[in-house]
């Protein structure tokens, strides 16, 4: 029986990245896989059990950060500090956490947001806006309603959790230098939060 060697895999999953990345998921055949890792077609089944079984080892990493960033950041609490100086900090902490996921898993963030269509994950943007819009709605909305700000609408928690993943997707798509992407989440994340947080802080 021959060995399994984790170097030929890992080979398989770059491969297997760049082809998803640059084609998507329906595009993406195991022989152009194959191809692009150096194996055989043959070979690479004996490492990953079919294109849905690679994909979601590739994926569901990525995946998972997104969901711990995002449940994370419904823990932030008041301190004692000004309120300019929360809004600082949480801005600060945003960023960083969000650069953080970009630098370990920027083509896999491209992959799962746009080119997941035909796969087991084909509505994994839906439920990251799902997620963010029931944060918004249970952290946000009671804090402006005390304060007379009437935001209770469903509508409105999905368009605000759309505009941030559509802007972020709009960012990963675009640039892969780190510095220049580093520039504009910060930009986006200041003006997207700066208003919202004089609401809730």
């Amino acid at each position: 029986m021959q060995v399994l060697k984790e170097e030929v895999k890992e080979k398989i999953k770059k491969a297997a990245i760049y082809e998803f990345e640059k084609n998507g998921y329906q595009k993406t055949s195991m022989r152009s896989i194959a191809s692009s890792t150096g194996v055989t077609v043959g070979n690479l089944y004996r490492y990953f059990k079919n294109k849905d079984d690679l994909f979601n080892v590739i994926i569901q990493p990525a995946f998972q950060e997104i969901y711990k960033f995002i449940n994370e950041f419904a823990r932030f609490k008041k301190t004692t500090l000004s309120k300019e100086k929360q809004k600082d900090d949480f801005i600060r902490i945003f960023e960083e956490s969000l650069i953080q996921i970009y630098i370990q898993h920027r083509p896999e963030l491209v992959i799962l947001l746009n080119g997941s269509k035909g796969s087991q994950m084909e509505n994994a943007r839906e439920q990251i806006i799902f997620l963010i819009a029931g944060r918004i709605k249970k952290e946000a909305f009671p804090r402006m309603k005390k304060k007379r700000i009437v935001a209770e609408d469903d509508f409105l928690a999905q368009v605000l959790a759309s505009s941030f993943i559509e802007g972020i997707s709009l960012v990963l798509n675009k640039y892969k230098d780190k510095g220049k992407t580093k520039e504009l989440f910060t930009r986006f994340t200041h003006i997207y939060f700066r208003n919202l947080l004089n609401e809730l802080i």
